[in-house]
């Protein structure tokens, strides 16, 4: 895993203490958790105009209107691009839900998808998202604000903000990985070249770099949706 460490420039023959260092990445980490927590708490809150506008879309999608980089159809969904986001409905729970992500269904579906889930791993609601304190960068947060967005009310499932390992950011959390799951369902997110997911035991490891871990990010949700098989 590659760590990414993001730090301010020092000034020459001067060295940055330990301890404010430290209190920086807390920082850092403490906001990840609270992208969990809120995107949970807060989806959904569309405006009128926006779902509206969304609607049109949708309209001229299916009446073959709009050119494919504004929308299209995919295994039955209509997908229209919209403030920078691919949005569909999708029925869950006995409603429709109407999801938003960064890339669409054709972008992510050749991201492989490797293994078998142990069926523990859809016991609870609760998921244990593990992340990598080392790791500071605004993809691998982006990656999480999707997920935790989704997870809220079209999975039905509570992320549960948790590290692979000890750090004074993570005094408070589970500590716990893809090689440590103690039977719990688990998602852990990897910094690495290669876009892909592993499944084993009850948990999914979501490995990429840059856009492309939000794109395998999109790939699981999209199977958790039942678009992508």
């Amino acid at each position: 895993m590659n760590d990414i460490d993001v730090e301010p420039i020092q000034s020459e023959g001067k060295q940055e203490p330990e301890g404010r260092k430290i209190i920086l990445v807390t920082a850092i980490i403490v906001g990840l958790f609270a992208i969990l927590f809120v995107s949970f708490m807060f989806y959904g809150n569309i405006t009128g105009s926006t779902v509206v506008s969304i609607d049109g879309l949708h309209e001229d999608n299916l009446n073959n209107d709009l050119d494919e980089e504004e929308g299209y159809v995919y295994n039955g969904f209509s997908f229209v691009k919209a403030d920078g986001l691919w949005w569909t409905d999708v029925q869950a729970f006995g409603k429709i839900i109407r999801i938003p992500l960064h890339f669409g269904p054709k972008e992510v579906k050749s991201i492989p998808m490797y293994g078998q889930l142990d069926p523990a791993f859809n016991t609870g609601m609760n998921v244990y998202v593990a992340i990598d304190p080392d790791v500071q960068n605004k993809y691998y947060t982006l990656a999480l604000s999707e997920l935790s967005f989704n997870m809220a009310k079209g999975i039905n499932r509570y992320p549960i903000g948790s590290c692979i390992k000890e750090h004074p950011a993570c005094d408070d959390r589970t500590i716990i990985s893809c090689d440590n799951t103690d039977g719990k369902p688990v998602l852990e997110l990897v910094i690495g070249e290669e876009a892909k997911i592993e499944l084993s035991g009850t948990c999914m490891k979501v490995t990429g770099n840059e856009y492309e871990l939000v794109k395998a990010i999109d790939r699981v949700l999209y199977k958790w949706y039942g678009i992508i098989d």
